[in-house]
């Protein structure tokens, strides 16, 4: 049975390596158009014939074809898909390390979006964790701020001196309105508000963080001298 032409030409709009996301397609562009039923089975023809690459579950790619062979997708080109646009952004150990805080380098790639339709995904080395929220880079920056706060502890190989420039720049840039946009939509513990609070004290820069936090409780997170003291040492001053 020849596939239907309107899949093909739907399917022909998008480049090479280029996600494309099945339910998302037919919803859009072909639902009125073509039984779901016929869609599906053009596009499992499509593969079986090479015509089209599946992934993951629902996600496809049109192949890219080199010197020998199929090009596989880069753990970067499928998380660009679901990060550009303001859709998204990456979190753990690929966000340390583009902030200079730790050299390690991560096996699995950490993502956070709005562009996944399910609450997570995992598509070769990419974890897709659905957030919903308008990613501004002033929104993104937040909640890079508190991922790193969060996860302080557990980060190896950590650069205290890059991390003491990092929460420098953190205070400087401070906006208790993004944050509350942030922590609105996504949960952190308390002890991560409780250090940032802790960050923002240190370096005098007003806020209303006792808000989110209790009176009566302490919350252990690291200190800012003691984090300047490890910093010291390490850079052997």
């Amino acid at each position: 049975m020849k596939n239907n032409p309107l899949v093909k030409n739907a399917i022909g709009s998008y480049k090479e390596n280029e996600l494309i996301f099945a339910s998302k397609l037919y919803r859009e562009k072909l639902s009125e158009l073509i039984s779901e039923a016929a869609y599906y089975k053009t596009l499992e023809r499509m593969c079986k014939a090479g015509e089209l690459v599946k992934i993951a579950r629902g996600i496809y790619h049109l192949p890219k074809i080199g010197k020998y062979g199929i090009i596989p997708l880069s753990d970067s080109e499928i998380a660009s898909a679901f990060i550009d646009n303001g859709t998204g952004t990456v979190v753990g150990y690929s966000l340390y390390n583009a902030l200079k805080l730790t050299t390690q380098i991560p096996k699995t790639l950490n993502v956070m979006s709005s562009a996944l339709e399910s609450y997570t995904r995992r598509i070769r080395n990419v974890v897709i964790h659905q957030v919903q929220i308008e990613y501004s880079q002033e929104i993104i920056n937040m909640i890079n701020a508190l991922e790193v706060l969060q996860n302080f502890n557990t980060i190896q190989n950590m650069d205290y001196s890059a991390f003491v420039n990092y929460s420098q720049s953190m205070a400087e840039n401070y906006d208790e309105a993004i944050l509350i946009e942030v922590v609105s939509n996504i949960s952190y513990k308390k002890s991560t508000i409780a250090f940032l609070q802790e960050i923002l004290k240190y370096y005098g820069v007003k806020n209303n963080l006792s808000m989110y936090l209790s009176a009566l409780s302490e919350y252990k997170h690291p200190r800012m001298e003691e984090i300047y003291e490890i910093a010291r040492i390490s850079k052997g001053v």
